[in-house]
Protein backbone atom coordinates (compact mmCIF):
# COMPACT_ATOMS: atom_id res chain seq x y z
CA UNK A 1 0.00 0.00 0.00
CA UNK A 2 1.30 3.21 -1.01
CA UNK A 3 1.79 6.24 1.14
CA UNK A 4 -1.76 8.09 0.10
CA UNK A 5 -3.71 5.40 0.51
CA UNK A 6 -2.10 5.02 3.81
CA UNK A 7 -2.68 8.34 4.72
CA UNK A 8 -6.57 8.70 3.03
CA UNK A 9 -7.28 4.91 5.15
CA UNK A 10 -6.36 7.11 8.41
CA UNK A 11 -8.41 10.28 7.17
CA UNK A 12 -11.40 7.50 6.67
CA UNK A 13 -10.46 6.11 10.18
CA UNK A 14 -10.09 9.39 11.87
CA UNK A 15 -13.52 10.55 10.22
CA UNK A 16 -15.22 7.35 11.59
CA UNK A 17 -13.83 7.57 14.74
CA UNK A 18 -14.77 10.82 15.15
CA UNK A 19 -18.90 10.71 13.85
CA UNK A 20 -19.57 6.74 15.02
CA UNK A 21 -21.20 7.83 18.27
CA UNK A 22 -23.98 10.46 16.35
CA UNK A 23 -23.81 8.42 13.57
CA UNK A 24 -25.05 5.04 15.88
CA UNK A 25 -27.46 7.05 17.76
CA UNK A 26 -29.04 8.80 14.22
CA UNK A 27 -29.32 5.15 12.87
CA UNK A 28 -30.37 3.16 15.93
CA UNK A 29 -33.29 6.51 15.95
CA UNK A 30 -34.43 5.01 12.50
CA UNK A 31 -34.29 1.44 13.09
CA UNK A 32 -34.85 0.70 16.72
CA UNK A 33 -33.45 -2.09 16.22
CA UNK A 34 -29.25 -2.26 17.70
CA UNK A 35 -27.99 -5.35 15.47
CA UNK A 36 -30.15 -3.55 12.65
CA UNK A 37 -28.48 -0.68 13.58
CA UNK A 38 -24.68 -2.16 14.02
CA UNK A 39 -25.27 -3.42 10.55
CA UNK A 40 -25.94 -0.09 8.83
CA UNK A 41 -23.46 1.45 10.41
CA UNK A 42 -20.75 -1.29 9.43
CA UNK A 43 -21.77 -0.68 6.02
CA UNK A 44 -21.94 3.09 5.96
CA UNK A 45 -18.33 2.90 6.61
CA UNK A 46 -17.10 0.21 3.89
CA UNK A 47 -18.61 2.50 1.69
CA UNK A 48 -16.66 5.38 3.46
CA UNK A 49 -13.48 3.64 2.45
CA UNK A 50 -14.05 2.44 -0.49
CA UNK A 51 -15.72 5.64 -1.71
CA UNK A 52 -12.57 7.29 -0.04
CA UNK A 53 -10.25 5.44 -1.77
CA UNK A 54 -11.66 5.37 -5.32
CA UNK A 55 -12.95 9.41 -5.35
CA UNK A 56 -11.53 10.87 -2.43
CA UNK A 57 -12.73 11.39 0.73
CA UNK A 58 -15.80 13.24 1.00
CA UNK A 59 -15.85 16.69 1.84
CA UNK A 60 -17.82 16.24 5.04
CA UNK A 61 -17.93 13.14 5.82
CA UNK A 62 -20.37 13.48 8.66
CA UNK A 63 -22.94 14.90 6.73
CA UNK A 64 -22.06 12.20 3.95
CA UNK A 65 -22.26 8.77 5.88
CA UNK A 66 -25.48 10.01 7.21
CA UNK A 67 -26.94 10.75 4.36
CA UNK A 68 -25.78 6.96 3.11
CA UNK A 69 -27.09 5.44 6.44
CA UNK A 70 -30.16 7.45 6.09
CA UNK A 71 -30.43 5.46 2.61
CA UNK A 72 -29.69 2.00 3.54
CA UNK A 73 -32.11 1.75 6.23
CA UNK A 74 -34.75 3.30 3.73
CA UNK A 75 -33.24 0.82 1.18
CA UNK A 76 -33.86 -1.83 3.79
CA UNK A 77 -37.62 -1.20 4.68
CA UNK A 78 -38.03 -1.26 0.80
CA UNK A 79 -37.01 -4.73 0.51
CA UNK A 80 -39.06 -5.90 3.41
CA UNK A 81 -41.88 -4.51 2.12
CA UNK A 82 -41.51 -5.52 -0.95
CA UNK A 83 -40.91 -9.21 0.67
CA UNK A 84 -43.77 -8.85 2.67
CA UNK A 85 -46.22 -8.30 -0.31
CA UNK A 86 -44.48 -10.74 -2.69
CA UNK A 87 -44.91 -13.21 0.49
CA UNK A 88 -48.29 -14.58 -0.34
CA UNK A 89 -47.39 -15.51 -3.91
CA UNK A 90 -44.49 -17.96 -2.83
CA UNK A 91 -47.09 -20.17 -1.10
CA UNK A 92 -50.79 -21.36 -2.14
CA UNK A 93 -52.06 -23.45 0.82
CA UNK A 94 -55.00 -23.70 -0.12
CA UNK A 95 -54.20 -26.58 -3.33
CA UNK A 96 -51.74 -29.09 -3.33
CA UNK A 97 -49.89 -29.70 -6.56
CA UNK A 98 -51.00 -32.57 -8.13
CA UNK A 99 -47.81 -35.18 -8.46
CA UNK A 100 -47.81 -34.67 -12.69
CA UNK A 101 -46.86 -30.94 -11.54
CA UNK A 102 -44.37 -32.05 -9.10
CA UNK A 103 -42.34 -34.18 -11.15
CA UNK A 104 -42.58 -31.80 -14.26
CA UNK A 105 -41.23 -29.28 -11.88
CA UNK A 106 -38.61 -31.26 -10.72
CA UNK A 107 -37.52 -31.94 -13.83
CA UNK A 108 -37.46 -27.93 -14.59
CA UNK A 109 -35.31 -27.66 -11.80
CA UNK A 110 -32.56 -30.26 -12.99
CA UNK A 111 -32.66 -28.68 -16.13
CA UNK A 112 -32.16 -25.60 -14.51
CA UNK A 113 -28.93 -26.94 -12.39
CA UNK A 114 -27.56 -28.18 -15.61
CA UNK A 115 -27.77 -25.29 -17.49
CA UNK A 116 -26.22 -23.03 -14.55
CA UNK A 117 -24.06 -25.71 -14.35
CA UNK A 118 -22.74 -25.71 -18.24
CA UNK A 119 -23.03 -21.88 -17.48
CA UNK A 120 -19.36 -19.96 -17.51
CA UNK A 121 -18.87 -19.13 -13.92
CA UNK A 122 -19.36 -15.61 -13.61
CA UNK A 123 -22.43 -15.73 -15.48
CA UNK A 124 -22.95 -19.15 -12.65
CA UNK A 125 -22.06 -16.69 -9.91
CA UNK A 126 -23.66 -13.47 -10.81
CA UNK A 127 -27.09 -15.65 -11.45
CA UNK A 128 -26.94 -17.68 -8.39
CA UNK A 129 -26.32 -14.07 -6.09
CA UNK A 130 -29.23 -12.09 -8.23
CA UNK A 131 -31.65 -15.06 -7.41
CA UNK A 132 -30.58 -14.82 -3.97
CA UNK A 133 -31.52 -11.14 -3.54
CA UNK A 134 -28.22 -9.67 -3.55
CA UNK A 135 -28.02 -5.88 -5.36
CA UNK A 136 -26.04 -5.14 -8.57
CA UNK A 137 -23.75 -3.20 -6.01
CA UNK A 138 -23.05 -5.99 -4.06
CA UNK A 139 -22.99 -8.39 -6.90
CA UNK A 140 -20.04 -6.24 -8.65
CA UNK A 141 -18.21 -5.55 -5.74
CA UNK A 142 -18.19 -9.52 -5.17
CA UNK A 143 -16.99 -10.07 -8.84
CA UNK A 144 -14.75 -7.21 -8.72
CA UNK A 145 -16.54 -5.23 -11.75
CA UNK A 146 -18.03 -1.75 -11.76
CA UNK A 147 -21.84 -1.92 -11.78
CA UNK A 148 -22.82 -1.06 -15.47
CA UNK A 149 -20.70 -4.04 -16.60
CA UNK A 150 -22.27 -6.45 -13.82
CA UNK A 151 -25.85 -5.09 -15.16
CA UNK A 152 -24.52 -6.26 -18.54
CA UNK A 153 -23.28 -9.49 -17.48
CA UNK A 154 -26.43 -10.30 -16.01
CA UNK A 155 -28.48 -9.25 -18.56
CA UNK A 156 -26.11 -11.29 -20.94
CA UNK A 157 -25.41 -14.58 -18.45
CA UNK A 158 -29.71 -14.56 -18.16
CA UNK A 159 -29.99 -14.76 -21.73
CA UNK A 160 -27.47 -17.50 -22.03
CA UNK A 161 -29.27 -19.33 -19.36
CA UNK A 162 -32.23 -19.13 -21.53
CA UNK A 163 -30.84 -20.14 -24.49
CA UNK A 164 -29.29 -23.41 -22.82
CA UNK A 165 -32.98 -24.24 -21.32
CA UNK A 166 -34.28 -23.78 -24.66
CA UNK A 167 -32.03 -26.04 -26.53
CA UNK A 168 -32.67 -28.53 -24.22
CA UNK A 169 -36.29 -28.44 -23.88
CA UNK A 170 -35.95 -28.36 -28.35
CA UNK A 171 -33.80 -31.45 -27.49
Amino acid sequence: MDANAETTDQLVVDAMEQHRPGLERYVRSLVRDADEAADVVQETHVRLLLTARTEGIPASPGAWMARVAHNLVVSSVRRRQTAARQADRLVSWDEARSTEDTIVRRERDAEVVRALAAARSDDREAIVLAASGYRTTEIAARLGRSELATRALLCRARSRVRDSLAAMDAA
